[in-house]
C-alpha cells in the first residue's frame, strides 16, 4: 500500500513538475513574440502575446534632470497602432543583443514575468486562458541601462601591538605579553570579517600583531615597504578584496591617507596602540572612519 502510495505521489509531482515546465516555455513564448513585435513591426506577433484589455504605461529617465517621468498609457489599440506605424515607417530592428525575458512566478491562472528589451525593462503580468498565456498589463521604465555593476574594497589598517621597550638599541623588538594579548584580541574582534589578504611590514611587532588574524582567516602573510608605497598598483592588485594592513604609528594614518588621496589623519601617539582605520573605496567613491579598539 505505501509503495503504491508513493508512486502515486511522484506520478503527480512529474504531470505538476511537467505542467510548470509546459507553462514556463508557453510564457517565454508571448514574451519573445512581445519583443519581436515592437522590434520588428509584426502584428500577428503582438495579437499572439497581448489580450485585448491590455494596459501598458511607463516611465522615462529625463535626460537632462535625471529623473523618471510619467510617459504614456497604451491600450491594445494604440499598441496595434505603434507596431504598425514602425513597420510603415520603416523603424524595425533585428536586435538580439538587448533581450532577455525571465518568468518571475507562476500561478495557477496569473504569472509575472520581466522583459529587457532596447528601449528598457519591462515588468508584465501575464493570464491563462484555454491554456494560452497572454500579457495583461506591463509598467516599464526605459531608456535601457546597462547593468552596471560595483566593486568594494574594504580597508582595514592598524598599528603594531605594545613592543619591547627594554632594550632601546633594538631596532627591531618583539611584542610584550600585553602586546601578544592585543594581538589576539584583533582577531577576535575582527572574527566576523572575511580578510582575502593580511599585509605587514617586516618587522618582529608587525608580523606577530598579523599573524593571529591570518591564521585565522587561513591566508599567508603578504610583505609591503612603506617607505615604498606604490599606492595605485596596491590598490589595483588588491580591487574588490578586504584587506588587512598592520603599519606603525606614522605609516598607518600615512597609508590610510594615501588610499583616501588626502591628508585626514595625523601621527599616532606613541602610547596608542588601539586605532582601527577602516576605507571603503566603492568605484570612485571613497569613506572612511577611525575606531579605538581597548
Amino acid at each position: 500500500m505505501k509503495s503504491l502510495v508513493l508512486a502515486f505521489t511522484l506520478f503527480f509531482s512529474l504531470i505538476c513538475f511537467a505542467q510548470e515546465s509546459s507553462d514556463k516555455t508557453q510564457i517565454e513564448t508571448t514574451l519573445n513574440n512581445y519583443i519581436d513585435a515592437f522590434y520588428q513591426g509584426d502584428t500577428t506577433k503582438l495579437k499572439a502575446a497581448i489580450k485585448p484589455r491590455l494596459y501598458k504605461f511607463g516611465y522615462w529617465k529625463n535626460k537632462e534632470t535625471g529623473d523618471y517621468e510619467y510617459y504614456d498609457d497604451m491600450t491594445y489599440t494604440k499598441a496595434m497602432k505603434f507596431v504598425q506605424d514602425m513597420k510603415d515607417e520603416g523603424r524595425t530592428r533585428d536586435e538580439n543583443k538587448i533581450r532577455n525575458v525571465e518568468v518571475l512566478d507562476i500561478g495557477n491562472h496569473i504569472a509575472s514575468a520581466k522583459v529587457t528589451a532596447a528601449w528598457g525593462i519591462d515588468y508584465v503580468l501575464l493570464s491563462k486562458d484555454d491554456s494560452k498565456w497572454m500579457i495583461e498589463q506591463v509598467i516599464w521604465e526605459g531608456p535601457y541601462q546597462k547593468e552596471v555593476k560595483t566593486t568594494t574594497t574594504t580597508y582595514y589598517l592598524i598599528r603594531h601591538a605594545e613592543k619591547d621597550r627594554s632594550d632601546k638599541t633594538n631596532r627591531d623588538p618583539h611584542l610584550t605579553e600585553a602586546g601578544l594579548k592585543r594581538a589576539k584580541n584583533w582577531a577576535n574582534v575582527l572574527k566576523d570579517v572575511k580578510f582575502d589578504m593580511v599585509y605587514s611590514t617586516r618587522y618582529n611587532r608587525t608580523i606577530e600583531t598579523a599573524s593571529p588574524t591570518a591564521k585565522a582567516n587561513n591566508v599567508i602573510l603578504s610583505f609591503y615597504d612603506p617607505r615604498d608605497m606604490k599606492v595605485e598598483k596596491f590598490m589595483k592588485e588588491t580591487k574588490g578584496k578586504t584587506v588587512l594592513i598592520v603599519g606603525h604609528s606614522n605609516t598607518t594614518p600615512m597609508f590610510t591617507n594615501a588610499l583616501l588621496n588626502e591628508k585626514k589623519y595625523d601621527m599616532i601617539a606613541d602610547d596608542n596602540n588601539a586605532n582601527l582605520y577602516i576605507v571603503t573605496v566603492t568605484d570612485d567613491t571613497k569613506t572612511s572612519t577611525v575606531l579605538k579598539v581597548d
